[in-house]
């Protein structure tokens, strides 16, 4: 038995250290290009004309958000007769009331001041039919533009992102730009101060890795502007993964198109101040991965793409397969304390630092390299988030290893939103959500394995084993905290 839970465990921490060093070459590849312009190839759009564009706002019970989406697409700075806006609304709620009524009123406006506005179509659909990528299909389908941008309700793009992004095009191969995203109420928590961290280290790292280095790259479903032709040539949206932008995307780059990403511009949006609502998102994006995984891997392995291109593919697409390697090793902690007790420091050096190494320092580069990035002042309170990053990773195992235990055996389903509130970047008393999500089953294995992780600890001061506290600290801090804020936020409901 003994045996059986040494190789358990070191074959966990081994997998989770392989995609450590994966995180090495993401950065390798950061710093050597990351001092390249990406430009257009050509002059810019609209020298001599201006290319049809359809903006589609696909939106859900927003109502805290989605007139201010609206009035940020008609301040674009784009000809009124060359713009139109599809407003796709799968609403159940006084969203698609409050939708009518200020398209209503916009449009008395410009009749009473005879002034020229966009083309405006509004879709309400009262069945949500493959959600947000059946919404986006149906509304293609009606589309004028030549290009498409979407944008989710928690944006707020300004009135210069067609002219900064549509010129890019000018370079045919071309089938779509992602611009970064930038956070409205980053410091509104230490959850949302995490969060931004973390998506800081993907688009200011990993896209500009996997873009520049000329690797596969995805849209991130909003923020960005489709060639209508690409989305076309490559089959369409589809529903049957619940990351429909990846999905896309890979199969737009084996279709022959390039994709790219502009770093340069920064379109706002907004983070999840609930932890119930950061957990939905990451079920939904990690299982969805997980499906396109499943769905579009053996096509890239098989393809006539570069070993290295396929080998980063891999790694992209399988990455969520750590949720459930790092949930063994919390469960694991224990049983590895009795196993380092008899096996004596000089042999536990040579195991357990190298695999260290591998993993939690890439990790520290990786992220330390988004908060130097991204944090010219560099505060404490900043450099003080970088620590809790690795805890809510091993925090979210539980409810991400739901997830890819979901897409594994094929599991269907729905499209859960992530509830917006409106937040900017202010702090703010914990209030009732207005969209009451489904029960989180998962606050209770975290609170066991807080606890647990807490007698882990336990055991390793009674056995002296001082030098695995840190790492046992990581595991309870971020299970207890996942507790907490889940009790409180249950409480305030």
């Amino acid at each position: 038995m003994k045996e059986l839970f040494i190789i358990s465990y070191f074959s966990l921490l081994f997998y989770v250290s392989f995609y450590g060093v994966h995180l090495y070459w993401m950065v390798y590849l950061y710093l050597r290009h990351r001092r390249r312009e990406v430009a257009p190839k050509t002059g810019a759009i609209g020298r001599e004309s201006f290319p049809m564009v359809t903006v589609q706002l696909p939106f859900y019970n927003e109502k805290r958000v989605a007139i201010r989406l609206i009035e940020a697409v008609l301040a674009f700075d784009w000809p009124r007769d060359r713009l139109e806006i599809q407003i796709l609304d799968d609403s159940t709620d006084e969203t698609s009331e409050l939708i009518e009524d200020y398209l209503g009123i916009q449009a008395k406006r410009r009749l009473e001041k005879d002034e020229l506005g966009p083309s405006f179509s509004y879709h309400h659909r009262t069945e949500r039919t493959g959600f947000k990528a059946g919404a986006l299909a149906e509304g293609l389908q009606m589309a004028l533009g030549e290009f498409v941008a979407v944008f989710d309700a928690d944006n707020l793009p300004d009135p210069d992102f067609l002219k900064a992004n549509l010129p890019f095009f000018n370079d045919v191969r071309i089938g779509m730009v992602q611009a970064r995203w930038g956070f409205l109420n980053r410091n509104e928590s230490l959850l949302c101060r995490a969060q931004a961290l973390f998506l800081d280290a993907h688009f200011t790292v990993e896209q500009q890795a996997r873009c520049l280095g000329g690797l596969l790259f995805n849209f991130n479903g909003t923020a960005g502007v489709w060639r209508r032709k690409t989305i076309d040539q490559a089959g369409g949206w589809r529903c049957d993964t619940l990351t429909e932008d990846l999905d896309l995307s890979m199969r737009a780059q084996l279709a022959g198109w390039k994709l790219l990403y502009n770093h340069a511009h920064v379109v706002p949006t907004e983070l999840p101040n609930r932890l119930s609502g950061f957990k939905s998102q990451q079920y939904r994006w990690s299982k969805g991965a997980v499906e396109t995984a499943i769905k579009l891997l053996p096509t890239i392995l098989r393809s006539s793409l570069p070993i290295r291109v396929k080998v980063a593919s891999f790694f992209h697409l399988t990455s969520k397969s750590i949720s459930p390697a790092l949930l063994g090793l919390a469960l694991l902690l224990v049983p590895a304390l009795m196993f380092r007790l008899e096996s004596g420091l000089t042999r536990l050096l040579l195991i357990d630092l190298p695999i260290f190494l591998a993993g939690t320092g890439s990790m520290s580069i990786f992220y330390g390299l988004a908060y130097r990035a991204h944090s010219p002042r560099k505060r404490f309170s900043d450099i003080a988030v970088l620590p809790w990053l690795t805890s809510i990773g091993i925090a979210l195992a539980v409810n991400n290893s739901r997830a890819f235990f979901s897409a594994i055996f094929g599991r269907r389903t729905a499209f859960i939103r992530t509830p917006k509130s409106g937040s900017t970047d202010r702090r703010r008393r914990l209030i009732p959500s207005a969209y009451k999500g489904s029960r989180d089953h998962a606050l209770t294995i975290e609170a066991f394995l807080a606890l647990y992780s807490l007698t882990a600890m336990a055991v390793a001061v009674n056995l002296a084993l001082w030098f695995t506290l840190p790492f046992l600290a990581t595991f309870f801090v971020g299970f207890s905290y996942f507790s907490w804020l889940g009790l409180k936020e249950s409480y305030a409901d």
